[in-house]
């Protein structure tokens, strides 16, 4: 009998397509690219080691995958909610969905333009006419909502208003719980920049737990997004920054700011520190060393690193292993990377000495 031909759909960066697509076919010799719009492709298969129950997409640059049933096209959202019901139907048979995951590709790089991704206004719209045309053959179906460990997600993707596309995925990691693979947050009204985002994007990807009362170093700081949501959480903040922070940020008693660059800090500076993060202007591999002389050279006992690793040149992207590599050369047995839902031109990577639960 022949392999029966199947397509996963992927979900990533808007600007990352291509990027993305060379991992993938890079790592997946036996996916073959069919489909493509920004922030969105297909991609068909007829190996039999890429198929439900047996496979586990590993990528940088996916924000979300699963496996594609098919789309629909109509300019009335009612008639498209019929259509994706009659595909669930009779292509996903009598599987239990009991959450549905439904946004829209990214219209624009994160960030710019006003755009954040996520659930917007217009998949809100859509998820609910979905949501009250698919509960009477799906009942217990959930919207929106974060998926549990392993849960049976349905998954609608409007690529354009008037063409949504249906799949499914068990959410076996982090990211595939949250619709999209962008966490349900939103950044606060007081908070100083969007660096906010990005670490609390990090720490809930990467199960970073950091804990009140833990000291965490963290270089180019300025102007203090990230280290606001990090003394929120009751961490204390030796902020490395020559340039200067936000006042509602630097007047907090738990942060000291030390006006220097990260390699002029004296080791009598750092005492007690458990984790370090780092987010400076810099190619990766001059923030690589960085990093490796407060571990190694000046033998910081850190437990944990969140390291956001710019890509000035997508060509970069073709190095992620090797970074990888240095990270478990430094003595991180657990290093994974992922291009956040909110990072730009650029990707996140998480060390940690001890796989945390």
């Amino acid at each position: 009998m022949p392999v029966p031909v199947r397509f996963l759909f992927v979900c990533c960066q808007f600007g990352a397509e291509k990027t993305c697509k060379q991992e993938l076919l890079t790592r997946y010799p036996g996916l073959r690219f069919a489909f493509s719009r920004p922030g969105f492709m297909t991609f068909k298969t007829t190996d039999p080691d890429i198929q439900p129950g047996k496979f586990q997409l590993v990528s940088t640059f996916a924000r979300v995958w699963g496996w594609s049933i098919g789309k629909a096209n109509n300019e009335d959202p009612h008639e498209l909610a019929k259509a994706i019901g009659q595909q669930v139907s009779t292509s996903a048979g009598t599987q239990p969905f009991t959450m549905l995951h439904c946004w829209q590709r990214d219209l624009a790089v994160p960030g710019s333009k006003g755009f954040e991704p996520g659930v917007s206004p217009v998949a809100a719209t859509a998820a609910d006419i979905l949501f009250n045309t698919l509960q009477p053959q799906l009942p217990g179906l959930q919207l929106n909502g974060n998926c549990e460990p392993d849960e049976l997600t349905l998954c609608v993707v409007l690529v354009e208003p008037y063409e949504w596309w249906v799949g499914w995925h068990n959410a076996l990691n982090v990211s595939q719980r949250w619709p999209g693979g962008a966490p349900l947050i939103q950044l606060p009204q007081q908070a100083v920049s969007r660096a906010w985002l990005k670490i609390h994007e990090a720490v809930l990807w990467g199960r970073v737990p950091i804990q009140k009362g833990d000291v965490v170093v963290e270089i180019g700081s300025s102007p203090g997004g990230s280290s606001q949501y990090l003394l929120d959480r009751g961490a204390t903040v030796i902020a490395i920054d020559p340039a200067k922070m936000d006042a509602a940020v630097a007047e907090h008693p738990a942060l000291v700011h030390v006006r220097r660059r990260a390699r002029d800090v004296p080791k009598r500076d750092l005492n007690n520190v458990r984790w370090l993060t780092i987010d400076i202007n810099m190619p990766p591999s001059y923030t690589i060393d960085v990093i490796r002389d407060y571990v190694q050279t000046r033998g910081l006992p850190v437990q944990g690193i969140i390291a956001t690793l710019k890509l000035p040149d997508w060509k970069l992207a073709e190095e992620v292993d090797s970074y990888r590599q240095q990270f478990i050369e430094m003595g991180f047995a657990f290093v994974q990377t992922r291009q956040l839902a909110f990072n730009r031109q650029e990707l996140c990577l998480v060390a940690q000495r001890k796989r945390r639960s």
